[in-house]
């Protein structure tokens, strides 16, 4: 049986006991945080390594073997010096979508101003907006209606960053979104549970019509 707090334990002894100093932070992401995991689902961890290294992801794929259940181990690992000059544009989804486990992570991310959060949002629905688009004109219809289930489901990331933009609260769960956002929103965010392939051809106008208007609220 998965026990989630002695995974993160063990993880943390094992990472502290490689790296020593140079273990800069380990945080928690993706729907374990979130409350949403199953059985199934990916293990999101962040690390940052000071002085990080290519022989550095050796030594962490080892660990994550050791602790067990590698076979869902995911996240994100980087080096100290390198997040201190990461994209402003994602410090904000970083910050609200990471547990600190082991060290600080706004102690360790760049600054971050509401611009940069406007343009997280505008650079996320273009390229699901291309993506629709793309899709639509260069492949079948099939295939179109099959990717379209795959794709809704970014819209979660994107209506949270919509929602912090217009209210100034993040809410973490998609629970949480749906009972705050507007009915639109709601409908997207039901969507990418309930969407089937065959419904293609009524829903699709829809998305198109959603994305319009997002692009509207998001020129703020």
């Amino acid at each position: 049986m998965f026990i989630l707090e002695d995974y993160l334990e063990k993880l943390i002894n094992e990472c502290r006991f490689a790296f020593g100093e140079r273990l800069v932070y380990l945080g928690l992401q993706g729907s374990y945080l979130r409350g949403e995991a199953t059985e199934q689902s990916d293990i999101d961890i962040m690390a940052v390594i000071d002085e990080f290294c290519a022989a550095d992801m050796d030594i962490y794929r080892e660990i994550l073997k050791k602790v067990g259940d590698y076979e869902r181990s995911c996240g994100f690992i980087c080096g100290r010096d390198e997040l201190a000059r990461w994209n402003p544009l994602e410090v904000i989804q970083l910050r609200h979508t990471t547990k600190d486990l082991y060290g600080t992570l706004s102690e360790l991310l760049p600054e971050a101003k509401r611009e940069d959060q406007v343009n997280y949002v505008k650079v996320s629905l273009g390229n699901l907006y291309h993506e629709l688009c793309h899709r639509y004109i260069h492949t079948d219809k099939e295939n179109s209606a099959i990717k379209l289930f795959f794709t809704l489901k970014g819209f979660f990331f994107l209506i949270q960053n919509l929602h912090y933009l217009e209210s100034g609260e993040f809410l973490l769960t998609k629970k949480e979104l749906k009972e705050k956002v507007s009915s639109d929103d709601r409908y997207i965010l039901e969507l990418s549970e309930n969407y089937v392939s065959q419904d293609f051809d009524s829903v699709f106008p829809k998305v198109m019509e959603w994305c319009r208007q997002a692009f509207i609220r998001a020129d703020i």
